[in-house]
């Protein structure tokens, strides 16, 4: 019996309580009940395809910051993995839901109520999820020095307004890198971060493969393979750079240019294709879906894309063109294009710069 009010929630195949509250849009505000926020539930959504397609059986699993349980609940009941879950939670209020949770669902599985640095410090688990209110920089060194290989981690930040370049100071504190605003503020958000967690990892002289990565609009998050080595570290490090910005213009460098930029931010992929290719969790919704397939479309092209309001800006077109004639054309002049996941309104293209404002124009002068 809880000491506060909750509701029903159903998400994925499990059916759990979480505190009544009123929910407001966004990441949410620090409380001293479990936190739920349904805003995630895409990037849960996601994170249980990803441990469908690549755990091993009979796996462990522990949900890091586990809130309300939900993440283990839904990894147990929808992977078809038989993952033995761990759940830890520091907030007594918190491991007293989960535990009602997991009952309520059928999920066997260990509770903890200690500080999630003790537990990565005694055990290792084939896969870790943290999930915390705000920056995880404070648990990321022992979340990656744990990891052996082939295990995986998944990392969300909520405080993307210091990553996309509103607060850079905080920025560079937080993730030792700098952010500036662009029209790419999502992407550069989540490539900053995944630079972030590849430069920890190779302290430790670990490398990681991105297995997926996503942005929305109050969080970025990260679920990458664990390869131990310094080769690995350092093929890692090898995929880092730097980006600046004129408009929608961007220029990718390998070394900090003498104009406003940012960086050290990651340039490699974002999804590896066998999880965005492999079979749906039928649980999943339409939104996790869509990202999927947007991102194995787009998987194989270069960092950055081109939003259109912002090219029609700093080309001096007056009305933005239609995005679908603005790709078959760039696709008509020999170049691979595609959209983007992370804006409805975007190109991304391994077209040069000057090739994409030629054909833009042509095609704003055709109207």
């Amino acid at each position: 019996m809880t000491a506060f009010p909750t509701r029903e929630v159903r998400e994925g195949r499990a059916s759990f309580l979480v505190p009544d509250v009123a929910q407001p849009k966004g990441p949410g505000r620090r409380t001293s009940l479990p936190f739920y926020n349904p805003a995630m539930a895409v990037g849960r959504d996601l994170t249980v395809h990803t441990l469908a397609a690549g755990l091993p059986r009979s796996a462990t699993i522990l949900d890091g910051l586990a809130g309300t349980g939900v993440l283990g609940l839904r990894a147990a009941l929808e992977t078809d993995r038989d993952l033995r879950v761990i759940w830890n939670d520091k907030n007594p209020h918190a491991t007293d839901l989960i535990r009602g949770n997991a009952a309520r669902n059928g999920v066997s599985g260990e509770v903890l109520c200690e500080d999630l640095r003790t537990v990565l410090s005694r055990d290792r688990f084939a896969y870790v999820d943290l999930d915390p209110f705000g920056p995880p920089v404070p648990f990321v060194d022992a979340v990656l020095q744990q990891a052996w290989r082939g295990s995986v981690v998944g990392i969300t930040a909520t405080d993307t307004a210091p990553l996309a370049g509103t607060y850079p100071r905080a920025c560079l504190r937080r993730y030792g890198a700098r952010s500036l605003r662009s029209p790419c503020g999502p992407e550069t958000a989540l490539r900053i971060f995944i630079g972030y967690l590849v430069r920890v990892a190779a302290s430790h002289e670990r490398g990681l493969r991105v297995l997926l990565a996503v942005a929305a609009e109050h969080f970025v998050r990260a679920i990458v393979a664990v390869e131990p080595g310094v080769r690995a570290a350092d093929e890692c490090l090898a995929q880092l750079g730097y980006v600046g910005f004129d408009g929608a213009r961007f220029e990718v460098t390998d070394a900090p240019p003498p104009r406003a930029h940012a960086g050290p931010l990651w340039l490699g992929p974002l999804v590896d294709r066998e999880v965005a290719k492999a079979p749906r969790v039928a649980e999943i919704g339409f939104a996790a879906t869509e990202v999927l397939e947007r991102l194995a479309v787009e998987a194989d092209l270069p960092p950055f894309h081109y939003a259109n309001h912002s090219l029609a800006q700093t080309l001096g077109v007056a009305d933005p063109v239609p995005i679908v004639e603005f790709l078959n054309a760039l696709r008509a002049a020999g170049h691979r294009a595609s959209r983007t996941y992370f804006t409805a309104n975007g190109v991304r293209t391994d077209a040069p710069w000057e090739d994409v404002a030629r054909v833009y124009r042509e095609v704003a002068a055709k109207r």
